[in-house]
């Protein structure tokens, strides 16, 4: 997943709570800064080390969202 932010605070600090409820983890992460703000690119995993596929997916991103759009409306 890419996260693109106005802000220049990564937003991936406010996500590990939500994450790790769904039993998400943190496989692989960049911060790049671009002209506009930080661009992140997150890659996620099971704590098993599996896919994150179907309803893990959905929730997944149900969750992300309105934390990602929080943070770049503040």
């Amino acid at each position: 997943m890419e996260i693109g932010s106005s802000r220049r605070a990564p937003v991936i600090s406010s996500l590990h709570r939500a994450l790790l409820a769904l039993g998400i983890v943190v496989s692989s992460y960049h911060v790049r800064a671009g002209a506009t703000g930080l661009v992140e690119r997150v890659v996620f995993e099971r704590r098993d080390g599996g896919a994150v596929t179907g309803e893990l997916n959905a929730a997944t991103r149900a969750a992300i969202l309105p934390l990602v759009l929080n943070e770049s409306q503040g």
